[in-house]
């Protein structure tokens, strides 16, 4: 009976496809018949989830683990529910629960993790994440929280491999060959970093952090009056000059990695001068 239930629900959630109407009315219509069952209402909430409609799959998880708490699946739906709709604390205590019952299932360690860099517990977030990686998680999440962790940690060249590992998923993703780019520039491989800009630009031609970064690795290469058209090329795109500022702030990173670094501090004279004049030369 259960197993025939959990079709149907699945019926639904493809219905969602081609009349969302219909599946949503067959949802209202059949949902209060269903056994209040801990795997019954767990799929109940899941469909719910499919359909659009997360409060009613949260009342849905709830009741779930009403008819059994140590339920690891239960918890972990409604624990990954929880910290979507950021309420962190809530997640946390469903999801570490979800671990207990389960401690090396891929899915639960991700999520738990996720969260953990969600709510800015940073040691914890890595731990756990690697522990899903460790047990065979493959989710994009994961190592697009890994990336930032990594390099807030100061780990780069962890940093450049979960950001790596995300090209995976999707190749296309500028942000991610424009972070790479700039990991590079910190750990003053310089090429590699030009390489990484240039393929983020081919992806985005308009990503303006990205032109201000390849404009950074052009001026380190020695080669300024192509940095400066560069910069001045950049800045017509830059309203109010608001990445001009922020590119300015990187500047004192790269500085701190690369204190050797050729011309930075005359480069950023020149752009604080230009965000007071309006004029770089």
């Amino acid at each position: 009976m259960t197993q025939e239930i959990i079709s149907l629900l699945q019926q639904i959630a493809d219905q969602m496809e081609t009349d969302p109407k219909a599946a949503r009315k067959a949802l209202r219509r059949l949902a209060p018949t269903l056994p209040l069952t801990t795997e019954v209402q767990t799929a109940l909430g899941i469909t719910y989830l499919e359909l659009g409609q997360p409060r009613d799959a949260m009342r849905a998880f709830k009741r779930a683990i009403q008819a059994d708490p140590e339920n690891a699946e239960a918890r972990y739906q409604l624990g990954r529910l929880q910290s979507d709709q950021g309420l962190l604390p809530q997640a946390e205590v469903n999801l570490r629960a979800a671990v207990q019952a389960d401690p090396q299932h891929p899915d639960y360690l991700g999520s738990l993790g996720y969260t953990y860099y969600r709510a800015g517990k940073d040691a914890l977030a890595i731990e756990t994440l690697e522990q899903a990686l460790a047990a065979g998680a493959e989710d994009e999440h994961i190592f697009t929280a890994l990336g930032y962790l990594y390099y807030e940690a100061g780990e780069l060249t962890k940093s450049r491999e979960a950001f790596a590992r995300l090209l995976e998923f999707d190749p296309d993703r500028a942000d991610v060959y424009n972070n790479m780019g700039y990991l590079a520039i910190l750990m003053g491989d310089l090429e590699q970093a030009q390489k990484d800009l240039h393929t983020c630009l081919e992806k985005d031609e308009n990503y303006l952090r990205a032109q201000y970064n390849l404009a950074l690795t052009t001026w380190l290469q020695g080669n300024q009056e192509e940095a400066i058209q560069q910069y001045q090329k950049a800045r017509k795109h830059d309203r109010g000059d608001a990445e001009l500022r922020q590119h300015l702030e990187d500047l004192d990173e790269v500085g701190r990695y690369q204190p050797q670094a050729q011309g930075l501090t005359a480069l950023k004279n020149k752009l604080a001068l230009a965000l007071k004049t309006g004029k770089l030369k």
